[in-house]
């Protein structure tokens, strides 16, 4: 296999790190690892939000932890076009929210959204990062939810904090949200 190959399928495996890093830090609530999936100029269009990438994460990641319970990303596939020092990538996701109920009532509403992100990407000293991205809308649904049938059983729970299970098995430190500690502080 020559060097060529070999390399167009490393960049291939490291804009998919790349883009499951952005979800991991989405995910669990920590704006400074998913920030750092973006180049310094770069750009964000998620429909109603639309700002330079870094500043994108910090408000994406403080109204996640306001308003919801859980943030949600699988990606699918994707696929990656590499041109030198240059990348376009087209990636399916779903996205799954759980809010608080709005009106006050007991139980909560679970939002879903599926499209593509749609990426223009830069390596930038050896590392590929989000120069542009569009956040492509295909649907999205929600309702509300009555209960959680697997509540009690068990499971592992999920954190938005050095908690999650996944920190400890990466090898990772939760770089921690800003803005949440200025709040916490504040109570």
């Amino acid at each position: 296999m020559d060097e060529a190959r070999l390399q167009e399928m490393w960049d291939h495996h490291e804009i998919r790190q790349l883009l499951a890093t952005y979800c991991h830090g989405c995910d669990r609530g920590d704006e400074v690892e998913m920030a750092s999936t973006y180049a310094s100029d770069s750009w964000d269009d998620h429909g109603a939000r639309k700002m330079e990438g870094r500043r994108f994460s910090i408000e994406t990641v403080e109204e996640s932890l306001r308003t919801t319970e859980l943030v949600s990303h699988q990606l699918g596939q994707s696929l990656i076009t590499i041109d030198g020092d240059t990348a376009g990538a087209d990636t399916y996701f779903i996205a799954t929210l759980l809010y608080a109920r709005k009106d006050g009532g007991s139980g909560q509403t679970i939002g879903q959204l599926g499209g593509r992100y749609v990426d223009r990407l830069v390596r930038e000293d050896g590392k590929w990062l989000i120069r542009d991205r569009v956040c492509i809308r295909e649907w999205s649904h929600s309702h509300p939810v009555a209960g959680d049938w697997l509540a009690e059983a068990g499971f592992a729970g999920m954190h938005r904090s050095q908690a999650d299970a996944s920190y400890a098995a990466l090898g990772l430190t939760h770089s921690g949200n800003p803005w949440l500690c200025e709040v916490e502080a504040q109570a």
